[in-house]
C-alpha cells in the first residue's frame, strides 16, 4: 500500500519525554560533567506519616548548602525513606556535583549514580515513545478492527471520494465519528484527574513536606489548568465551515497561519504544520467537526486527505481503512459532510 503521513509526534509529547531523559539522567550527567564542591547538611525533617506501603518508614529531607565556584553559596535537597530514628549514612559533610553554568542543578555525590528510579524514569520515557510511535500501512488494530466489522457488511455504502480512499463505509464513519465525539470529552476530564496526583507529588518531592504551601500551589495549579482545558475544549468542541482567504507562513518556517471566513463576516486564524498549511489553498471551502482537532476541505482532495483527528496529511491513491500515524479510523467523507454544519 502507497501510503504514507506526513506527521511527527505532538510537541508536547516530546516535551514529555525530555523532561523524563533530563530528569532521570541528571545524576549521572553531573557525576561526569559536573563540577565538584563539598556540601554541609544543614537540616533533616521528617515530613509526613507513616507510609504502611514501605514498612511504615518516614519520609525525611536531607537539606544541605554548597559554595560554588562563582563564590556564592547554593542550596539543594534530597529525599530519603528511613525509620522514625532518621535517616543514616549521611555526615555532616558530604560531597556534592552541580553544573557550573547553573549550580541550581545539584545533587548528592552518593546519589548521582544510575539506580532504579534512573532505569524506572528512563523506561517511562520509552514506554510513551514506543505507545506514540508512528505506525505503517494499514495494519493497526483500530484498523484491523474496522476492517472485521465491515467485511460482508451491509450497513451503508462505501466511500467514493477522489482523495485518499477508506475502506469504512458511510453508516459505520457515522458511528464511529459520533462515538469519538463522546469518547474524547471523557478522555480529557480523566487526564485532568489523572494528571493532578502526578502534580501534587512533584511539588512534594520539591517542598518536602505536605503544608500550606504546597496545597496553595495545588490549587492554584488546578485553577489554571482548568482554565486552560475549559478553553481548550471549547475550541476542540467547536463546529463551523469555512472559506480560505489568506495563508500566512511561520517567521520561523515550519508551518503558518491559515485566516479563514466564516458567517456573518467573521475570521478565524488556524495555526497549522507544514503539511497542513500545504495542503490547504486561498479559497479552499473547509469544515471542522464538533470533537475533533482539525478541519477538512469540503470537496475531497485528489490522493490526499487529512486525519481529522491527528492533523496528519495522508498520501495514497489505494484505499486505507486507518490512519498511519495515530491509527484512527479514517471516516468517510461523504459521513463527515452530513456532520458538518450547514453553510
Amino acid at each position: 500500500m502507497n501510503t504514507r503521513v506526513e506527521s511527527g509526534r505532538p510537541f508536547v509529547v516530546w516535551l514529555i519525554v525530555l523532561m523524563l531523559i533530563a530528569y532521570g539522567l541528571l545524576g549521572p550527567v553531573l557525576l561526569r560533567i559536573g563540577a565538584g564542591s563539598t556540601a554541609t547538611i544543614t537540616e533533616v525533617r521528617r515530613t509526613g506519616g507513616a507510609e504502611p506501603q514501605w514498612f511504615n518508614q518516614y519520609w525525611w529531607v536531607v537539606a544541605y548548602e554548597f559554595r560554588a565556584a562563582d563564590g556564592k553559596v547554593h542550596g539543594g535537597h534530597t529525599r530519603v525513606l528511613a525509620h522514625d530514628t532518621g535517616p543514616r549514612g549521611y555526615a555532616r559533610v558530604e560531597p556534592v556535583v552541580y553544573l557550573a553554568s547553573a549550580p541550581w542543578l545539584n545533587v548528592l555525590r552518593k546519589e548521582a549514580g544510575f539506580d532504579a528510579g534512573t532505569v524506572a524514569t528512563l523506561g517511562a520515557a520509552l514506554l510513551i515513545l514506543w505507545l506514540t510511535r508512528a505506525r505503517k500501512g494499514a495494519s493497526s488494530a483500530p484498523a484491523r478492527r474496522v476492517s472485521s466489522r465491515g467485511a460482508g457488511s451491509r450497513l451503508g455504502r462505501a466511500s467514493v471520494t477522489h482523495g485518499a480512499a477508506t475502506a469504512m463505509t458511510v453508516d459505520q464513519s457515522l458511528r464511529w465519528l459520533l462515538g469519538y465525539r463522546r469518547q474524547s470529552r471523557l478522555y480529557a476530564w480523566l487526564f485532568f484527574a489523572a494528571v493532578i496526583p502526578v502534580v501534587l507529588l512533584v511539588i512534594w518531592l520539591e517542598v518536602g513536606e505536605l503544608n500550606d504551601e504546597l496545597l496553595g500551589s495545588l490549587a492554584f495549579f488546578i485553577l489554571v489548568f482548568l482554565a486552560l482545558a475549559l478553553g481548550s475544549r471549547r475550541q476542540t468542541s467547536a463546529a463551523w465551515r469555512a472559506v480560505v482567504v489568506d495563508k500566512q507562513p511561520s517567521e520561523q518556517g515550519a508551518g503558518g497561519t491559515l485566516v479563514l471566513a466564516l458567517k456573518h463576516g467573521k475570521q478565524r486564524k488556524l495555526r497549522v504544520s507544514s503539511p497542513l498549511f500545504d495542503y490547504f489553498a486561498p479559497g479552499d471551502a473547509v469544515f471542522k467537526l464538533d470533537g475533533f482537532e482539525w478541519p477538512e476541505k469540503w470537496e475531497p482532495d485528489a490522493g490526499r486527505r487529512v486525519c481529522i483527528a491527528c492533523g496528519g496529511v495522508i498520501k495514497g491513491e489505494r484505499r486505507t481503512t486507518a490512519c498511519p500515524h495515530c491509527g484512527a479510523p479514517l471516516p468517510a467523507h461523504e459521513a463527515m459532510q452530513t456532520l458538518a454544519p450547514r453553510a
